[in-house]
């Protein structure tokens, strides 16, 4: 996570504002195409991969996998570099030709991607997993500064093409070499099977995917057609590095989703108890996390180009530019999209902890359809009273609060325990006005780090008064 923010301040202290607001629309619009290939397969894929009996079904299950992805991702890989010209002229903007033709390359590269990286997690290589994903942050560094330093705009795209090039092969690597099968293809009744049962699942997952993608991306497409680039890069640049945030529950998600579906069919108690620990814990850590960095995220601008000053001495670059002078006004955007990621984290633990273990996909559907429906809503509203970028920026984190809230409802419903007790509202709270602190008072460092330290340690009280709690439940 660290290693993409520094990446990214890197990046945004190389390109304009424009090229920064060009990268972010390209992005937003290959993400809605690239959507249609995604089928839920990957984490459907994780479940029957997690329950497998031996190397053989696991290879099956990854050919119906990857059969069925092909299907879809060779036709939409074409779309975007055929229609690339004709999208571009929507936008009035020409220059989105050449990125959506690369990402028609890359949406069939990433056909494989997820299939490869579901049998790491499924198999609970889970070492493997997160090694691997620390040295590609690094790798990740080593190919795009360079192509953006010395190409610009064009060396991202190019550095895009070659970075998912690697991450495949790496991944199509680790997935098979602890594998014993033979290379057999699995018989037409077995196939069909297969797939089946992965599209019983996958099918209410990618309808959830393309309910995500459309709310992450969407305001930034919509944005892109009625705001100029530049607000379009406040907005972009305060999404992305709030959108970092993404990487705790994604890291959650890859453990949860094997673990919790096995536990789900061996024992229901071992279930109910593991899940219960699992959440408590994570929902004040990640809390915990995007507050502090919507607290200090004008000390972290500030601090990054000293950084990234400092980075162009030691490596002979000179960057001229200064992040925090051309991004300061994003600073007001912080807040409402790192709650809103903050939010959708919960949601997305609970979708890889409860609605898919348990199968209870009606539920998950609902709950994400209410997310976008309420980001939508609240825009419709919150645009009469507020400007563009900060009427967006609230609206997203209104939808994912509202979604959690259902999600709350139903779990209660259904696991007859509390998972949102008072203590957690009131935390939440005193937490929303730490945040709100930062941006509506002048506040000196000296006065920042004491209410800082105070919030941290009523966090490791309630930290501690939760572990208590939940040993004498186990007991």
């Amino acid at each position: 996570m660290f290693l993409g923010i520094f990446q990214s301040l890197i990046i945004v202290n190389i390109l304009t504002k424009d090229q920064y607001g060009l990268i972010g629309l390209a992005t937003s619009i290959a993400g809605i195409a690239g959507i249609t290939q995604h089928l839920g397969l990957a984490s459907s894929s994780t479940k029957e991969i997690s329950q497998a009996k031996n190397s053989q079904e696991i290879f099956n299950i990854v050919f119906s996998s990857i059969s069925i992805r092909m299907l879809i991702s060779l036709p939409i890989s074409l779309v975007l570099l055929i229609f690339a010209n004709p999208i571009a002229k929507y936008y009035n903007n020409l220059d989105l030709v050449f990125p959506l033709q690369i990402f028609g390359l890359i949406t069939l590269v990433q056909a494989f991607q997820s299939i490869f990286n579901s049998v790491i997690s499924g198999t609970q290589k889970f070492k493997l997993l997160f090694t691997y994903q620390v040295v590609i942050a690094l790798v990740s560094l080593f190919i795009f500064l360079p192509l953006v330093f010395t190409k610009g705009l064009v060396g991202y795209f190019y550095a895009l093409l070659i970075f998912n090039l690697i991450q495949t092969l790496i991944l199509g690597f680790y997935s098979f070499k602890d594998l014993k099968f033979k290379l057999a293809l699995p018989s037409k009744k077995e196939f069909l099977y297969l797939c089946g049962k992965l599209l019983k699942v996958s099918l209410a997952i990618y309808f959830v995917k393309i309910i995500f993608t459309g709310w992450q991306e969407v305001p930034v497409a919509y944005l892109g057609k009625i705001v100029s680039l530049e607000s379009l890069a406040l907005f972009t640049f305060a999404f992305n590095l709030s959108g970092k945030l993404m990487a705790i529950s994604d890291s959650v998600t890859d453990v949860n989703l094997p673990v919790f579906s096995k536990k789900s069919v061996e024992s229901i108690k071992d279930y109910l108890d593991t899940f219960l620990k699992n959440y408590n814990l994570l929902f004040y850590f990640i809390l915990v996390c995007g507050i502090s960095v919507s607290f200090w995220s004008k000390e972290i601008l500030l601090g990054s180009d000293l950084f990234v000053a400092l980075v162009g001495n030691l490596v002979g670059m000179h960057f001229q530019k200064n992040i925090f002078d051309r991004y300061s006004s994003s600073l007001i955007l912080f807040l409402p999209l790192i709650l809103s990621n903050v939010f959708y984290s919960y949601l997305n633990i609970f979708k890889s902890s409860f609605f898919v273990p348990l199968e209870k996909l009606k539920q998950m559907i609902v709950s994400y359809v209410v997310m976008i429906l309420g980001t939508a809503v609240s825009f419709y509203f919150l645009n009469k009273y507020l400007y563009d970028i900060l009427a967006m920026s609230c609206a997203v984190f209104v939808g994912s609060l509202i979604a959690f809230l259902l999600s709350i409802y139903y779990i209660n419903q259904d696991l007859e325990e509390n998972f949102l007790d008072v203590k957690k509202i009131i935390f939440t709270l005193f937490s929303i006005v730490i945040g709100l602190l930062a941006y509506f008072i002048e506040l000196d460092f000296y006065s920042k780090s004491v209410i800082f330290i105070s919030y941290l340690f009523l966090i490791f009280y309630i930290f501690k008064i939760n572990l208590l709690t939940l040993l004498k439940k186990k007991k």
